[in-house]
């Protein structure tokens, strides 16, 4: 199978699998506990916290672990809420093609009375349009939430420019980096944003583990529900092995981002130039500022569905859009801008890389399209024969 989702998810390294299990043997307790046992599961805890926050240019205090994407950015913007002093109905600023975890859960907030949220869409580029963001500021404005890079498209929104609009107004932003951390340098933009949520299994770490950061400029209201783990902000017993596995993971992927970046870029335009040259009727989504491991397509005349099944069959693995909206009706928010009707948004499919995609994944890629499309284009010009005959 040559594995062509890895926006979905990853692989554990074998380094973040053996960090799993050496901790999960070895270091069983629970890190809240007093004795011996649960001592050496803290010193792992907080070992871990220290490698992460070093890769973000950060204080370990900044850092909370969670159990996954989803719940850092619901926990993230929750919080965000709860310290707000704001007295009066509160205002939220976010875009329409944030991930579904968000998207869906900034709609549930928008019906609650003491909360507004305004929904900024895109430009033909995929990205808001900074003019936009300053005419929804407003005096309850308490929190912006956008995401840097989007998990259908690729496409890199403007964080700095609007990190630098915020702190004028002295504003708290967060912004949902689960795709690009660990695929472009985020280190940058640290400065810039008050809160950022990552996920493990996206840089080959293990699954059911996330991470927020916490701004120590913020002064943050603990969880409502009582508790003593992660500095009171979230309730549970915390995943202490996949923990260590995701430091691992991280570690292992931000010491390597520069060689894996430069190899993941030639993988995705030599991939565009064959769609090109071989003729294959897929349409790859090109904008000003992608990140290069996600290629979106559209076909030129066949369900993305129908198509995502054909490569299955060929042992390619990709997908329709985001693995979290798989089922859902509409057409995902984030390629709107790039077609012209329903149709066409139900032709599409995603392609993601990393740096365990070889050259010879392409080649072998190509020829199962011209295989695939050219069977679908026999089927259908039977059928035209059959129906016109």
């Amino acid at each position: 199978m040559i594995y062509c989702d890895y926006a979905a998810t990853s692989p554990m390294s074998n380094l973040a699998l053996d960090v799993y299990q050496e901790v999960a043997k070895g270091y069983f307790g629970n890190a809240s506990s007093l004795h011996d046992i649960g001592g050496k599961a803290k010193d792992i805890l907080e070992n871990s916290r220290t490698m992460i926050a070093k890769l973000l240019d950060t204080e370990a205090r900044e850092i909370v672990f969670t159990s996954g994407g989803t719940e850092s950015n619901l926990l993230a913007v929750d919080t965000l809420l709860r310290t707000s002093h704001l007295k009066e109905k509160k205002h939220i600023i976010t875009t329409k093609v944030e991930h579904s975890s968000l998207y869906y859960y900034m709609n549930e907030l928008a019906h609650q009375p003491n909360v507004d949220v305004t929904f900024l869409s895109v430009d033909h580029n995929g990205q808001i349009r900074l003019s936009d963001l300053e005419k929804a500021l407003q005096p309850n404005t308490c929190l912006v939430s956008i995401q840097h890079v989007n998990g259908e498209t690729g496409i890199i929104q403007p964080i700095k420019e609007i990190g630098q609009r915020l702190q004028k107004h002295n504003i708290p932003f967060h912004s949902d980096m689960i795709q690009s951390f660990g695929k472009i340098d985020i280190k940058q933009l640290i400065p810039l944003v008050d809160c950022l949520t990552i996920s493990s299994h996206k840089i080959f770490g293990p699954k059911g583990v996330g991470a927020i950061y916490f701004s120590n400029k913020l002064s943050l209201k603990a969880h409502p529900v009582s508790t003593n783990h992660e500095h009171g902000l979230r309730p549970g017993t915390v995943n202490v092995p996949g923990i260590a596995g995701f430091a691992a993971a991280a570690s292992e992927t931000i010491n390597n981002l520069d060689q894996n970046q430069d190899h993941v870029e030639y993988i995705r335009d030599l991939f565009i130039q064959k769609l090109k040259t071989e003729g294959i009727p897929l349409q790859p989504i090109v904008s000003v500022k992608q990140c290069p491991s996600i290629v979106g397509c559209i076909s030129d005349f066949v369900q993305g569905d129908y198509v995502m099944l054909e490569y299955n069959r060929q042992g390619i693995a990709i997908s329709t859009s985001s693995a979290c909206s798989i089922g859902a009706s509409e057409v995902p928010m984030s390629i709107q801008p790039f077609i012209t009707d329903y149709d066409e948004g139900n032709r599409f499919v995603r392609f993601s890389f990393s740096h365990q995609t070889t050259e010879k994944d392409i080649y072998k890629i190509m020829e199962a399209s011209k295989r695939i499309f050219n069977r679908i284009k026999e089927e259908r010009q039977g059928y035209d024969e059959e129906v016109n005959g």
